[in-house]
């Protein structure tokens, strides 16, 4: 994520990757604050019982949660939504990379959470950073590729660091 002077609103034009999810099938879009109304509505009465928590943030449910939970699919055409981020083994558009380095020449830092980086896709943005001499924090589990670039490194989950940091 690049931090600028301006900062990125969740609600503003630049959000539109971040709250939006889209039809594998016929490409339709839909706010994730419609689908989260689908998931309501499918499942009025479910409630998530974790039974646990693995390294990487995943919970464990019950098989019987599991299995009475309904799914929404798209409106249109009934196909599979997810959301509209770069999911590992994905293309990256022309319009997402663009959003990124557009944003690199507005910002004084950049901030990696919750990534490793192994990915070229993603590391290039720490490369392009690293070009123009920003500097780099990372907030992550473990190591990352781009370790040696930053100039802090916090060993930490996310979910656990990042309020107390964000303004």
């Amino acid at each position: 994520m690049a931090l600028s002077k301006k900062s990125i609103s969740p609600v503003g034009p630049e959000s539109l990757f971040l709250h939006r999810v889209v039809c594998l099938s016929c490409g339709a879009q839909v706010s994730r604050e419609h689908l989260q109304e689908h998931f309501e509505a499918l499942n009025p009465t479910w409630t998530a019982e974790s039974h646990g928590v693995a390294p990487d943030g995943d919970v464990f449910l019950p098989e019987e949660q599991v299995r009475h939970f309904h799914v929404p699919s798209c409106s249109k055409c009934g196909g599979v939504l997810k959301p509209d981020v770069v999911f590992f083994g994905d293309n990256v558009c022309k319009e997402k990379v663009d959003f990124v380095y557009q944003r690199l020449e507005e910002s004084d830092a950049i901030l990696v959470a919750g990534s490793s980086l192994q990915v070229f896709s993603a590391y290039k943005f720490a490369l392009a950073a690293r070009d123009r001499k920003l500097p780099i924090a990372i907030v992550n589990i473990g190591p990352t590729r781009a370790d040696s670039l930053a100039s802090l490194k916090l060993n930490s989950r996310c979910g656990a660091l990042l309020p107390s940091i964000l303004l």
